[in-house]
């Protein structure tokens, strides 16, 4: 059975931090993962759609989870060009990019 909402863990996270500490976020920056209680960034589905959504919002940068790379290279070029891509493997990767 496929489950809603998980792969928007750590963008929820980043959401909580900013408010939090009043740190802006790149507006230009998309992001999927699960997250789990340890920080772990966790696979999901959906990349090809994900990616394709971002371009048409005109987000630049992606962080994708690292388990997800090969979704990520079994992409047609056209959906992979003129976006920067970030593989995270755990929540702080995530962080470095989103508040720098």
């Amino acid at each position: 059975t496929p489950k809603d909402g998980p792969s928007a863990g750590v963008t929820i996270t980043t959401a909580l931090i900013s408010l939090a500490t009043g740190k802006p976020v790149n507006p230009d920056l998309a992001m999927t993962g699960e997250l789990s209680l340890l920080g772990r960034v966790l696979p999901v589905g959906g990349i090809k759609e994900k990616v394709i959504a971002a371009k048409r919002s005109g987000v630049k940068t992606i962080i994708l989870p690292k388990d997800n790379r090969k979704d990520w290279d079994d992409l047609p070029q056209l959906i992979k060009d003129d976006v920067s891509i970030h593989f995270a493997e755990d929540y702080k990767d995530v962080y470095s990019i989103a508040f720098s």
